[in-house]
């Protein structure tokens, strides 16, 4: 999937709360969940539900990933505190056929087909889906096991035996393209669904689930207009769609990791109170970006982005489960304005940006989280304003560098001031996440003879205000904060080299120093955190890929391929709390994959084998929760 191609990028980490459809967390310079915005196709994908979310894409249906680390241009009309990742999807001229299975271990299925065809008058129809099921069903080590009385008596191996997920997509766009009437003009219908089986919570595995689940289903319709008036480029899309998220707790019953069960009488479910509570969202967005050419060096660019989600929900059995009986209103808009400046010897640019924030949001809190009878109404409203510039110099014709700074804003996200109805509590106090970023980095690349390489170093320094961070409250659920003060600065560094065109080799390695600089908490109390890392989050990071590439006499194509990752050990709890010789953290952590794949009739058929943990290491991830082991999968995949 994409979340795997991703994670072998510099400065990038991602981590999983477990098998295929678990939440994961990507870190990008220090950045992560919402801080990191994701696009495809420059359509920004938040609030989409969970069976859209990138671990869900299989790699067949994009043709290039870009990661925009620092400043996001102003285009994407986004509201990121230091980076992006926006999926490419081939172009609309491109006639293909791409159809993939494959098959693994914990009795994984995975399948796509992504098809598009055109004709002479620019017409075009696009067909792509994806069907992803996984039982999850791998063993687990050292699990605490307790007596009648909740004692701790000891540990255990297990077999996760309720995590079984699905999803599925399917997706038409249609329309014209590169005619008379527009660049593009194009009605693109996406539907989703998935099941996830919850074996515990996310950020626990002490509360064990046998029935509880959850269902998702997203529609989203879109239609896309570009086009190029002389000098002016038109880029613009309207988004519309409804995504519902259903939690089922109909079990009255207390699991133990072996299966078993208790009986629970009266009207407890295995997570709160018996329940069927139905999530529903509406979102509206829009977005117009107009580009430019004031003559043969200077752009100019504008672009507006507005975003508007209405939440609402009702419990088919809890009557008194109604924090979202009331509608709960979120509206955010984003304008941005760019100058761009280049060298008539195209060895400077320079651009100079500023971008206005605005937030509203209506949130309505739970009257049964303080047994109150009547609905309590919050108003949220921001306005903000934040600049910045970059600056890229070619230094010499294999050397460039590259410098920027921006005054930051990330306006809150829906599940974080309006909480999920699980895991996720309501924060109406929620303010948006402010920072000055710097960013320096240096490319090199040369060839020399038949070897050719490729050397990237950068640093970054940020100063959050305001920084948006989940704090759990010692069970299932918590919720986002604001913390006072943090301060982020790193390193990332990468290497690659390619010899005779046919083995290969890279490297990189990232570290990233936050530092919670928090003297009070959110409500006014003095902490004693000041100064320490923040928790659960990895500071040391690298991986290595090293291939080889082989062409038999029919050109046929065999590629091998070995990855070895390392993440060092980091604190699940603050490190200035108690002993820091038996406090929890979360084991520094060496794997090795290989991947073989074999591809003929000149890239038409093509067979890949990856074995993933190959010493079948005891990987821990995410709140210290244990993620599969050795695993197995076969590919096969026609493209023409």
């Amino acid at each position: 999937d994409i979340n795997q191609l991703i994670d072998s990028s510099p400065g990038v980490i991602i981590r999983e709360n477990g098998g295929l459809g678990s939440k994961f967390k990507l870190s990008l310079n220090g950045l992560s969940e919402n801080q990191v915005r994701y696009f495809i196709d420059d359509i920004p994908m938040e609030s989409f539900g969970s069976a859209l979310t990138l671990d869900n894409f299989p790699v067949n249906l994009i043709k290039r990933i870009d990661i925009y680390k620092g400043v996001v241009p102003v285009s994407l009309g986004a509201d990121a505190l230091g980076g992006a990742i926006n999926i490419a999807t081939p172009a609309l001229d491109e006639d293909f056929v791409d159809v993939a299975y494959s098959i693994g271990s914990f009795n994984t299925q995975r399948a796509s087909l992504f098809a598009h065809n055109s004709d002479d008058q620019g017409r075009f129809l696009r067909i792509s889906s994806f069907y992803n099921s996984s039982d999850n069903d791998y063993y687990m080590d050292d699990v605490l096991t307790t007596d009648d009385l909740g004692n701790v008596i000891g540990t255990e191996r297990v077999k996760r035996f309720h995590d079984e997920y699905w999803s599925g997509m399917f997706s038409v766009k249609s329309g014209v393209a590169n005619t008379d009437l527009a660049d593009e003009l194009s009605l693109n219908i996406t539907y989703a669904e998935n099941r996830n089986n919850e074996q515990h919570p996310d950020n626990s595995i002490n509360n064990v689930y046998g029935g509880f689940h959850s269902r998702n289903n997203t529609l989203l319709a879109s239609v896309t207009y570009k086009e190029t008036f002389g000098n002016l480029k038109l880029k613009s899309y309207l988004l519309a769609g409804e995504i519902t998220e259903t939690h089922y707790d109909t079990q009255a019953r207390d699991y133990e990791w072996d299966g078993s069960y208790n009986d629970i009488t009266g009207s407890q479910g295995e997570f709160r109170n018996l329940s069927i509570f139905e999530r529903k969202d509406k979102v509206l967005r829009s977005n117009v970006s107009v580009d430019l050419a004031v003559n043969n060096t200077d752009k100019v660019s504008v672009n507006l982005s507005v975003n508007d989600l209405s939440r609402s929900g009702h419990d088919e059995i809890d009557e008194f489960n109604d924090g979202f009986s009331d509608t709960n209103e979120m509206t955010k808009a984003v304008l941005g304005l760019a100058y761009q400046i280049n060298s008539q010897d195209k060895k400077i640019s320079v651009s100079t940006f500023s971008k206005q924030y605005w937030f509203d949001a209506q949130v309505n809190t739970n009257p049964a989280d303080d047994l109150l009878e009547e609905v309590i109404e919050h108003q949220s409203r921001e306005s903000e304003a934040g600049y910045g510039a970059t600056a890229n110099y070619v230094l010499s014709t294999n050397t460039q560098l590259k410098v920027s700074y921006e005054k930051a804003y990330r306006l809150p996200e829906a599940d974080e001031i309006l909480g999920t109805g699980k895991y996720v509590l309501v924060n109406a106090n929620l303010v948006a996440e402010k920072s000055n970023n710097i960013n320096l980095g240096l490319s090199l690349a040369n060839t020399f003879s038949d070897i050719y390489f490729n050397s990237e170093f950068n640093a970054f320094y940020r100063e959050a205000d305001d920084f948006i961070k989940y704090k759990g409250n010692g069970g299932p659920t918590g919720q986002y904060e604001n913390l006072t003060s943090v301060r982020i600065q790193g390193l990332e560094t990468s290497f690659s080299l390619l010899t005779n065109s046919l083995y290969s080799l890279s490297v990189n390695a990232t570290y990233q120093d936050m530092i919670d600089l928090s003297r009070v908490d959110s409500d006014g109390k003095v902490i004693d955190v000041y100064g320490d890392r923040l928790t659960n989050e990895p500071y040391l990071f690298a991986n290595l890929r090293a291939g080889a590439q082989f062409h038999t006499p029919k050109y046929n194509e065999i590629n091998v391929y070995w990855q070895t990752n390392y993440v060092h050990s980091y604190f699940l709890y603050p490190e200035s709390l108690g002993d820091s010789s038996t406090k929890k953290d979360i084991p520094s952590q060496l794997t090795h994959d290989i991947d073989v794949d074999y591809s003929f009739a000149s890239g038409k058929y093509n067979v890949a084998l990856t074995i993933n943990n190959i010493l079948d290491e005891a990987v821990f991830d995410n709140f210290n929760i244990q993620k599969p082991g050795r695993a197995f999968y076969l590919k096969f995949r026609y493209f023409n």
